[in-house]
């Protein structure tokens, strides 16, 4: 029996994780894979990218059907053991009403000045770099990012004067990062295979580093690996989650707490609550609306590659990072 039960050890789990460790409440976090095992792969491009080392081998049904491997990750710490660590905070007309071309996308329930105090928050506790004002969507804060940015490579830099000289509006990304990770860390560092990789320095601000190592400090936080949960059991009026069974090493086993939290997730949330059917939620949980797993939107990307053909500022970088 636990008070606490956190689904999931990414950005969402790990974090409520550390901010009620020091409750005293009896609280376990329950995580499907296990630590990203720290080796030379883990800045191998071909591993990592072509091979897929690191992500799930299950196989998901796209809309025909069809079988095919997605890129998630299931391991301590979440996907953030693999993003670019990049933390922007919402902007303020994010909250409010939004008109698509596809439709509209209603107002939030709070506003930006709701969370304003928690983005400064986890901006230290992730150990965010970055210069405030210079990206002129953000929205202000007087108190500056805990860290100054970080520096561009001697090309980037070039770039950037030649687009301020344009009128344009660069700005630094405010990155998470810590260079001295460990009381002994004093080595010279580059960040050379960050994003898309787990970092074997442990310099990233992710979810593990920053937050669930430092809730499991206490002893009254338990992490459970290697385990995943099947479906969600509400007590006998359907008011509450009370139960979560899980399978673990083969076995499968329930698990009973007074609180339930679910951070597994964007889409594995969503598919565990649609798992969870019983005679009173036919659907499966807080489903009323229908709209549970619908309305999926994912990250669209764009990179831009450019070939430099002369040598001066990869020499003057190549000089700095050795």
């Amino acid at each position: 029996m636990y008070d606490i039960i956190i689904i999931g050890s990414g950005a969402g789990g790990a974090t409520m994780a550390y901010r009620l460790a020091d409750s005293g409440k009896k609280i376990l976090i329950v995580e499907r894979g296990d630590y990203v095992p720290v080796e030379k792969e883990n800045w191998d491009s071909v591993e990592v990218f072509e091979k897929n080392r690191y992500t799930t081998t299950d196989l998901w049904l796209d809309k025909h059907d069809k079988p095919f491997r997605p890129g998630m990750h299931y391991n301590v710490g979440g996907n953030t053991k693999f993003y670019g660590a990049a933390l922007f905070r919402l902007r303020e007309e994010d909250f409010k009403e939004i008109k698509h071309y596809g439709g509209v996308s209603p107002a939030w329930p709070i506003q930006y000045q709701d969370l304003k105090e928690y983005y400064l928050e986890a901006e230290k506790l992730f150990h965010v770099h970055g210069k405030r004002s210079s990206d002129p969507t953000e929205p202000f804060d007087s108190e500056p990012y805990p860290n100054p940015p970080l520096p561009h490579e001697a090309r980037i830099q070039e770039v950037v004067d030649e687009l301020f000289n344009y009128g344009w509006h660069p700005f630094n990304l405010p990155i998470g990062v810590n260079f001295k990770p460990h009381e002994t860390a004093n080595a010279p560092y580059t960040l050379d295979r960050f994003d898309g990789f787990p970092d074997a320095a442990e310099r990233k601000g992710d979810a593990h580093l920053c937050s669930l190592t430092k809730a499991l400090e206490y002893s009254n936080v338990e992490l459970m690996v290697n385990t995943k949960v099947l479906r969600l059991n509400t007590n006998e009026d359907g008011s509450k989650i009370t139960e979560i069974v899980v399978e673990q090493n083969g076995e499968t086993k329930t698990l009973t707490s007074d609180l339930v939290i679910l951070s597994a997730g964007a889409i594995n949330s969503a598919a565990l609550l649609l798992e969870s059917k019983s005679e009173k939620f036919p659907n499966g949980l807080a489903n009323s609306s229908d709209q549970v797993g619908r309305n999926y939107m994912f990250h669209q990307n764009t990179a831009l590659v450019a070939l430099y053909t002369e040598t001066q500022s990869y020499e003057i970088w190549k000089n700095i990072r050795n």
